[in-house]
């Protein structure tokens, strides 16, 4: 069996290494393994490096590019190259087969091991290539090779992985479960409480300046409003597993189509303590809920005789963007004032920047997770460059800061 080119994305950065160094181990003589957590250094991977197979971790598919899921959009643009992907789920294979995927693998939970799970992922990725009736193109342009000079050159601080056998690694953190796409219902009962969930996949440098938190905030914060995009998935599932009652109600606009808005909402709901459902309008925003914005709708908030009250319309992009942070946020700083907190996440572009400064401007406390910790530095650096962060806070420390500002 020849060499394979296989691209492995993965939002862990500890297990991103594990893995692919496992693979390597598996892989025929002369396999090349590159990797990356980052949907736009992917597309330029795939242009450079001209993979015969996608591996990637399901949680990454719900991640927008152009207003598209990831793996319909590589399903499209790249079909001469399979996509395998994986995840903690069973219910998630319908979904990632139904989005282009060559085949969906179950990832063993936490105390099971990972041999065989890394010996399926070989075996699958010698099928894909094989099945692929014609060899993935070569050229970076017409007439263009791509040899491993010109790839190094292109990718001096990546390199190449060389084949070579490792130490055994020890045991990685999984990523967060992705449960089936199931409707909660408007009210949800109350939910047991939970074992506190583990920190997120996104790793913190080893060394960082140290974060003044904010203070417990003077006002009564009567909602929390939080924005993300790219990377937001897995900073969500790391912030809201983290957070206990009592809390304000939080909603959440999380650049994401229609089809995952729900799905994601039943796996943070299964995840969290706090009950998390996908948001609708007429829905009364009750203390200790969450309400993530529906794909493809707007999501604003009114009062309405002392409760708040979402709206999800269907309206024009802002910023290309439906649902749109700047949207929510606007409405927030409009109806709710210095009474709310505002939260802006990992993610490409600068939605959210200028309503989240409405908000700062009408007196709400704001938070911008810091550029180390996001997937994207961009909408958190749009919003802190002109002026509508109070405080950057790393993933890590976010839940605690929400906490503090919101109580």
């Amino acid at each position: 069996m020849q060499g394979l080119r296989l691209l492995l994305i993965e939002n862990s950065i500890y297990f991103q290494d594990t893995c692919a160094q496992e693979l390597l181990t598996r892989l025929p003589a002369g396999s090349l393994v590159e990797k990356t957590a980052d949907p736009v250094d992917a597309k330029t991977k795939i242009q450079l490096f001209q993979p015969a197979v996608i591996v990637m971790n399901f949680a990454m598919s719900v991640i927008t590019m152009d207003g598209n899921p990831l793996l319909p959009v590589f399903a499209s643009q790249y079909p001469q190259i399979p996509v395998i992907t994986y995840g903690l789920m069973d219910t998630s294979k319908k979904t990632a087969m139904n989005s282009g995927a060559y085949a969906y693998l179950k990832k063993p939970g936490p105390e099971q091991s990972l041999d065989g799970f890394y010996d399926e992922l070989v075996r699958l990725a010698a099928a894909a290539a094989a099945s692929v009736t014609s060899t993935p193109q070569t050229n970076v342009g017409p007439g263009a090779m791509v040899t491993k000079e010109v790839w190094t050159a292109a990718m001096p601080k990546k390199g190449w992985l060389p084949l070579a056998p490792s130490a055994q690694p020890a045991q990685t953190a999984p990523p967060a479960p992705i449960a089936p796409a199931a409707p909660t219902p408007e009210i949800p009962p109350a939910k047991p409480a939970l074992p506190m969930q583990p920190a997120s996949a996104v790793q913190e440098p080893a060394e960082k300046p140290a974060v003044i938190l904010p203070a417990a905030s003077k006002k009564e914060i009567q909602l929390i409003a939080i924005g993300s995009s790219t990377g937001g998935t897995e900073a969500l599932s790391s912030i809201l597993t983290r957070l206990r009652p009592p809390l304000p109600g939080i909603v959440i606009v999380q650049h994401i189509p229609p089809m995952f808005s729900r799905l994601l909402a039943t796996r943070l709901n299964d995840e969290c303590v706090l009950t998390v459902k996908e948001g609708a309008t007429g829905d009364i925003v009750r203390p200790g809920h969450v309400y993530i914005a529906p794909g493809n709708k707007h999501m604003t908030v009114h009062r309405c005789g002392g409760q708040i009250i979402l709206d999800c319309t269907t309206g024009e992009p802002v910023h290309s963007c439906c649902p749109s942070v700047d949207v929510l946020f606007d409405s927030v700083a409009q109806e709710i004032g210095a009474h709310a907190l505002g939260v802006i996440l990992t993610g490409m572009g600068k939605d959210g920047a200028e309503g989240l400064l409405h908000m700062r401007q009408k007196g709400s406390p704001t938070l911008g997770q810091d550029q180390q910790s996001s997937i994207v530095y961009g909408m958190p650096k749009a919003a802190f460059d002109c002026g509508a962060v109070e405080h950057q806070v790393s993933l890590t420390d976010m839940p605690r800061a929400i906490t503090l500002s919101a109580r």
